[in-house]
């Protein structure tokens, strides 16, 4: 290392600022590898990584810390993002599907373009507490659709509380298209806010096998609230150009993986 990268990294800013930066390309770092990196002790590493979990930066897990994924904007707003992208997942997520089953669409808007990809000849039974996707499915004559009812929430447009998992609880689907706000390979699914992650913990009780079409930026990702460990998810369905280092070690936690084509 240079004199002059020696002397900026004994900063702790620009420490802050390298560290924030391989975050965003990798979404996890070691903390031996960064005080290698920045010859600087593993000691200031961890105080760095501590300050950056305080200010919502990243989570710390065991050696390091993982990114936390970015607090999402309302469904209206995310709906226009990514959506060939979206679609892309979708195509992949409903050849899934078999005649007469039993699905369940939870909320989010690549889970809205599974809901437009379901092919017109497929008769289903689907159940969904997404009042944009039941939207969507309204009209679709081969499908028998249950919408499951409860408290609104206005960000989301997805019924969640008592009422919401009362409903749910009698009902055992084949297949759930699970939302998520993040995907680690340690900590798992999570998503942003306590009564999602209630309801979302629900349907991986309930549901016979839990499938996953995740964009890029939630891989290698943490949120506040756990719904579910890494292995209770039967199909994870990534995106074609994910990034290589972070499908590593998803690919190490032995989930199936199957690329959107």
């Amino acid at each position: 290392m240079s004199k002059e990268r020696a002397a900026s990294a004994s900063l702790p800013a620009d420490r802050h600022l390298y560290i924030r930066q391989q975050l965003q390309l990798h979404g996890r770092v070691l903390a031996g590898e960064l005080a290698e990196k920045l010859g600087v002790s593993e000691d200031s590493i961890r105080r760095d990584l501590r300050e950056l979990a305080a200010a919502g930066v990243c989570q710390r897990v065991y050696g390091g810390a993982i990114a936390l994924t970015p607090n999402q904007a309302s469904f209206r707003a995310r709906k226009q993002e990514h959506q060939a992208r979206k679609a892309r997942l979708a195509a992949t997520a409903v050849q899934q599907l078999q005649p007469g089953q039993f699905v369940f669409l939870d909320g989010g808007t690549t889970n809205l373009e599974i809901a437009r990809a379901l092919p017109e000849h497929l008769p289903l039974t689907v159940a969904t507490n997404s009042i944009p996707i039941a939207a969507e499915l309204f009209g679709k004559k081969q499908l028998e659709l249950l919408l499951i009812g409860g408290s609104v929430n206005h960000q989301s447009g997805d019924a969640l509380g008592t009422i919401a998992t009362l409903m749910l609880q009698a009902m055992r689907p084949d297949i759930c298209f699970l939302g998520t706000c993040s995907v680690d390979s340690e900590l798992g699914i999570g998503t942003l806010q306590a009564d999602e992650a209630a309801f979302k913990r629900q349907l991986v009780e309930q549901c016979g096998q839990i499938i996953l079409a995740v964009t890029n930026e939630k891989l290698d990702t943490a949120s506040p609230f756990q719904v579910a460990p890494l292995g209770d998810i039967g199909l994870l369905i990534i995106e074609p150009d994910a990034d290589p280092s972070r499908l590593a070690h998803l690919k190490a936690s032995g989930v199936p993986l199957r690329t959107a084509r």
